[in-house]
């Protein structure tokens, strides 16, 4: 795994912890400079007018452990929103742009082509994923029988948190209207965030919310995946599900998050190990040692085995 520069993870660090601003570093397809278009949650320009600003102009650049050297911009924010363009002909259409590439938070890496229009999230090849350790949460993160729920981990500087669920066909808050409905704090991390809590309407099967948006009125996450009991933050990742029981331990060999230990939770964890991906994998260390290894799959292996 390729790191980051000393300096620039020390730097990392301080972003996350603080959850107060936004790191974009890009290379293009040419090595040109890109532009860089920025908007907030309230749907405010932050970086300039369309189509943003030239990163070359005034802004650093960053070296990475590799030798590579990458545009960088940083934002005092808790999360932006970006277009990566070429600034067009003489600031005119037509554009080569990427497409929206919403809810980014913490420090990111992208790679742009500038000469098509795609881009490749990269991130993972420089900041090394940390795992969630469920013991941060607060003593009522528990399960809600019969109810709809989430619960989100909101950054520090959140005095409010709204929620906005849906389906195709019905909508799930009680207001009906933008931002949602105001949800209640229940504690917070042992790092010191806010934690939220969601209680919805009871469940009807063949009617339950598909996607999830948080938000305090300005700064929101993305489109979510509604995932019953999940345990979401503003990066827009499920970090965990809470399991039945009433207890926020999660279920031995359960790695997706679905309360049951199967094959598919082998294919999870091989997806973290051969790909970087983190998609299907809610509670991935699973023998508690901080890292993501084979150890794990032995783990989830002994639970299916019926030795452990």
């Amino acid at each position: 795994m390729k790191k980051i520069t000393t300096l620039l993870f020390a730097l990392a660090c301080v972003a996350i912890a603080a959850n107060a601003t936004v790191t974009v570093n890009v290379r293009t397809s040419t090595g040109d400079a890109p532009h860089l278009y920025v908007w907030n949650g309230a749907g405010t320009a932050i970086n300039g007018a369309w189509p943003g600003t030239l990163m070359d102009a005034s802004q650093t650049y960053t070296t990475t452990s590799d030798g590579l050297v990458w545009f960088t911009q940083t934002f005092e924010e808790d999360a932006i929103n970006i277009i990566f363009n070429d600034g067009g002909i003489d600031g005119e259409e037509p554009f080569v742009q990427t497409s929206d590439i919403m809810g980014v938070t913490d420090a990111g890496f992208y790679i742009f082509d500038i000469e098509e229009g795609g881009y490749e999230d990269v991130t993972s090849t420089y900041i090394t994923p940390t795992g969630f350790d469920i013991n941060t949460l607060p003593a009522g993160v528990v399960f809600v029988e019969g109810k709809e729920f989430a619960y989100f981990i909101a950054p520090t500087s959140w005095t409010n948190c709204n929620v906005w669920a849906w389906s195709g066909t019905s909508n799930f808050t009680t207001s009906g209207t933008w931002p949602g409905d105001p949800i209640t704090l229940i504690g917070n991390t042992t790092d010191g965030n806010p934690v939220y809590q969601w209680i919805g309407a009871d469940i009807v099967e063949g009617d339950r919310p598909t996607g999830i948006i948080f938000n305090n009125g300005s700064t929101q996450t993305k489109d979510l995946e509604y995932v019953a009991g999940g345990v979401y933050n503003l990066a827009g990742k499920l970090l965990y599900t809470v399991p039945a029981g009433g207890s926020n331990t999660p279920v031995a060999g359960d790695v997706n998050g679905d309360g049951n230990v199967t094959a598919a939770d082998i294919t999870a964890l091989y997806d973290v190990l051969l790909n970087n991906d983190y998609t299907n994998a809610v509670n991935f260390d699973q023998n508690g040692d901080g890292n993501v290894t084979a150890a794990d799959v032995t783990a989830v292996y002994d639970v299916m085995l019926g030795s452990k």
